[in-house]
């Protein structure tokens, strides 16, 4: 049986005291960037985007995709959370299945 393929949709909204980094510290968005790439890659998952979503009140959305299951993936943004912590107000998954 094919395993199944997923692209998760993590959407960030960043807290006051990370959108005043990003003005001053030009290399922390790259930083954060390289350190989800890094546990995305442990747990074979891939980075395909980082954007700005349109319409919605978080700041960024970064598109992983990966064959792990919903309850994996979970295990996935806790890690991406606990880099800055206190970066991130909260965060929401939306989950695309690949065909």
């Amino acid at each position: 049986m094919k395993k199944m393929k997923f692209v998760y949709l993590w959407y960030v909204k960043m807290s006051q005291e990370a959108l005043k980094k990003e003005i001053t510290d030009d290399k922390f968005v790259s930083n954060w960037v390289a350190k989800a790439k890094e546990i995305c890659k442990k747990k074979s998952a891939k980075v395909l985007f980082l954007g700005d979503p349109y319409g919605t009140v978080e700041q960024f959305v970064i598109g992983i995709e990966s064959d792990l299951p919903l309850d994996e993936f979970g295990k996935v943004s806790g890690e991406l959370y606990r880099i800055d912590s206190a970066a991130i107000e909260y965060a929401r998954t939306e989950v695309v299945v690949l065909h």
